[in-house]
């Protein structure tokens, strides 16, 4: 049933580009030529994820700007670097650490969520709830 069209399975060797948590999307699409490109990139621009980043910030947890927040998006999108790679976590437009537990509730990535099976277990269940979708 798959069509094998997700991302390939992740390699063991960790992917570093030379950006950062403080990075701004501007910055890292400084002298890259993205005409004819469409990036798609949420986060806590409006609604309840305003409300959200204000009220942690308020709490003494670190907050980004919007240009902040949408770095590690536009960089996935845009980036040479990472042509035709996937199948990875990024995080401060930074590859994710593998850990074994998440302590802070913020940075890392756990094994399992990098798992090439359950990949692509999730991308079989996804195509057949989109079937069925389409055939209703």
């Amino acid at each position: 049933m798959s069509s094998s069209k997700h991302p390939p399975a992740a390699p063991t060797a960790l992917l570093t580009t030379p950006f950062g948590a403080t990075s701004t999307a501007a910055e890292v699409v400084e002298g890259l030529d993205l005409r004819g490109r469409t990036a798609l990139v949420t986060g806590a621009a409006s609604g309840i994820g305003v409300v959200l980043a204000r009220t942690k910030a308020a709490a003494g947890t670190a907050a980004k700007t919007a240009e902040q927040g949408a770095a590690t998006s536009v960089l996935l999108a845009t980036w040479p670097g990472l042509a035709g790679v996937g199948g990875r976590y990024f995080e401060d437009c930074q590859q994710a650490a593998v850990v074994p537990e998440i302590v802070d509730g913020l940075h890392g990535v756990r094994n399992y969520a990098l798992d090439p099976a359950s990949a692509e277990r999730l991308w079989e269940i996804s195509e057949t709830l989109l079937d069925g979708a389409r055939s209703s």
